[in-house]
């Protein structure tokens, strides 16, 4: 058993049972309340995104900044099928990735996580007990984003760090958003007072992929301001078709993001937000 399992139980917490398929289960989940289409996780071991370039670009700046916290074991919570917990792990960290449904959570086993099938609150862990918790694309997806996050304040212990990212500006809201389950997206305001509202002091927000804003209004924004409402098979299959344009241009992409790193953009369309619980 990993330390940090075993030091979880020292302070109390009860292991969930396994499943068959070696992922840890507390309890059934009624998927229909997630807001994430299953259908978007394949729950096969290859997940050819946690490659990409919005991967690895994302997880290159989430890694800048828990190095910098001194970050070394993150409870990742709707880990998906690894986008965030692949390249992150590269990297030297130890991810305990916490997933809701079984498609993603499959595939974070097959790749060799101790995966939980779970929310947060399922696993019920002891007030003040977790050192660092991530949520990276997360928040948009929950109507009431509150009940996670104080959560989130009471098992995180004093001085311990919460991390996330979300898609940035309400402007560019369109039927991709609506496809895959999004609420919202967030300006660096937004986030800063939902995260400060429950006890959490920010540390930093990042902005990324500045240079993509342009593409992603043309190509999502205005159609959907002229009418087009794209269901998620659909979305998915015009997101796949942008993903290989971006593969393709992503030497350009990665100077550009190099050159956004230096300059510090405060424009994006993500952003990445570090916090901490007080002492």
């Amino acid at each position: 058993m990993e330390p940090e399992l075993r030091r979880l139980l020292i302070l109390g917490w009860r292991v969930p049972e396994k499943d068959e398929g070696g992922v840890f289960k507390p309890k059934e989940i009624d998927e229909d309340t997630i807001s994430f289409p299953s259908e978007g996780y394949s729950g096969e071991e290859t997940n050819s995104e946690a490659t990409g370039f919005w991967a690895t670009e994302r997880a290159k700046s989430i890694y800048d900044l828990l190095e910098k916290n001194d970050v070394k074991t993150l409870w990742e919570i709707g880990a998906g099928n690894g986008n965030a917990a692949i390249p992150l792990r590269k990297r030297g960290i130890e991810i305990f990735p916490v997933e809701p449904l079984r498609t993603g959570a499959r595939t974070l086993s097959l790749n060799g996580f101790t995966t939980f099938q779970a929310t947060l609150e399922d696993l019920n862990f002891p007030d003040n007990s977790i050192g660092a918790i991530g949520a990276f694309d997360v928040l948009e997806h929950l109507e009431n984003p509150n009940q996670l996050l104080t959560e989130i304040h009471r098992v995180l212990r004093p001085g311990g760090i919460f991390i996330c990212s979300v898609p940035a500006y309400q402007w560019l809201f369109s039927d991709f958003d609506i496809s895959i389950g999004h609420y919202r997206r967030y300006s660096r305001k937004s986030i800063n007072k939902l995260v400060s509202a429950i006890g959490l002091e920010t540390q930093s927000t990042k902005s990324l992929f500045g240079y993509l804003i342009l593409p992603a209004f043309i190509l999502r924004r205005l159609p959907y301001l002229l009418g087009r409402r794209n269901a998620y098979a659909k979305a998915a299959a015009s997101s796949g078709g942008n993903s290989q344009m971006l593969h393709k241009l992503s030497p350009m992409f990665r100077m550009a993001g190099s050159l956004e790193r230096f300059f510090k953009s405060p424009l994006g369309l993500s952003i990445i937000l570090i916090s901490k619980k007080p002492n």
